[in-house]
């Protein structure tokens, strides 16, 4: 018989003035942990405290009494922080993401699974429990996508039948499942370091160190930097396919193709500048030769046509005389016999660079009256 009277507990630490909530057991209106429960110690704490934490270690249970607890955690004004000791397994996993900040020790895990129920009765039964396991997998799905950045096919492979997925603490951070990973600080004999190294003399450090920094350590700050990584190549928008689990010299590769891509585009925006000023110049170098500007008024001018050359244009192909408004700015095309205009004969060998040094002006007629010729030169440059 089970035991209906069983009340939830609920424990309010002095430290920090945080409340805390543990969820130990399994979920259910007959197990260890009900919504009825689990609401009245929650509204009390917040009656008093709009900090809590909640911690889980718990195997799941009932999607209903779960999504119940998710919604009141999600609705609240209050700050939760969720901490994963052991595990977080089936709904469970739904109740963690209901934190504002979410924690996992470093050896817990969570799981994910489609849900299941049973039946008994005629066609229309066993039809309608089937339709409601449908919708409540599909709302399960919605919040793993909401409050996670796994990918969509990989939530999916979750609810495939009569399957488990454990995931680890280094995965939840790479999927942001949780936000921190809780590491030990108590450490064996053998592995002691001193706990306060910025009072220790260089004698004391060297003495504790001696034979090298544990491998534990190197182990856990490597782990760290990894994920650090991954999140932050992430947030730049690369692609790449690591993990945490992937080799040091993976990582270094792909960090060295970010920096070549940044060295890459950092030449290019410099010369890019450097044609935006050459064009600038001739186009001010026209206008006050045809009258249109005094040569007191050009470096004004000069910079203005730096930062915005095309309203620069405009202005001045409108100025008094209009004389031959196409200078410098669309310049009629000529028809070339050859296929290649005239600027490129005797000089087919010719960089971007060679241009740039010895014909700029005519690099930027070249833009104007063969764009195709231009852009292969500029292409074979930067790219």
């Amino acid at each position: 018989m089970p035991n209906s009277s069983k009340k939830f507990h609920y424990e309010v630490t002095n430290q920090n003035s945080v409340s805390e909530i543990t969820i130990y057991g399994y979920i259910g209106k007959w197990e260890d942990v009900d919504y009825k429960g689990f609401q009245n110690a929650f509204r009390g704490i917040l009656s008093k405290n709009k900090d809590v934490t909640v911690r889980i270690h718990s195997g799941g249970g009932s999607v209903y009494e779960g999504l119940a607890i998710y919604d009141l955690m999600r609705s609240s004004d209050s700050n939760i922080t969720v901490i994963v000791e052991g595990m977080a397994a089936s709904m469970a996993s739904i109740i963690a993401l209901g934190g504002d900040i979410i924690k996992m020790t470093e050896n817990a895990f969570f799981m994910m699974h489609a849900p299941s129920s049973g039946a008994w009765g005629d066609k229309t039964v066993m039809q309608s429990a089937a339709d409601q396991l449908i919708k409540a997998e599909n709302r399960l799905v919605e919040i793993y996508k909401e409050r996670t950045k796994a990918d969509e096919a990989v939530i999916l492979g979750w609810m495939e039948p009569n399957n488990d997925t454990w995931v680890d603490s280094a995965q939840c951070i790479e999927m942001q499942i949780c936000d921190e990973i809780i590491t030990p600080s108590k450490n064996r004999q053998f592995q002691a370091v001193p706990e306060d190294i910025q009072n220790k003399s260089p004698e004391e450090i060297f003495a504790a160190y001696e034979g090298g920094v544990p491998e534990a350590i190197k182990n856990k700050t490597n782990l760290k930097m990894k994920n650090r990584i991954i999140a932050m190549l992430a947030l730049a928008g690369f692609s790449h396919t690591l993990t945490a689990s992937s080799e040091d010299e993976d990582f270094e590769k792909a960090l060295n193709g970010v920096f070549e891509k940044a060295k890459k585009c950092e030449t290019a925006e410099a010369a890019l500048k450097d044609y935006q000023t050459t064009n600038a110049q001739l186009l001010i170098d026209k206008a006050v030769e045809d009258g249109k500007l005094m040569a007191s008024e050009k470096d004004q001018w000069l910079k203005d046509a730096i930062e915005s050359p095309e309203l620069t244009a405009r202005a001045l192909a409108k100025m008094g005389g209009k004389p031959d408004l196409n200078a410098a700015l669309a310049r009629e095309k000529k028809t070339v016999d050859t296929g290649k205009h005239e600027l490129l004969k005797d000089r087919g060998d010719w960089s971007f660079d060679k241009w740039q040094t010895e014909d700029p002006k005519g690099l930027a007629k070249l833009e104007d009256e063969a764009p195709e010729e231009f852009q292969a030169l500029f292409n074979k440059k930067f790219n």
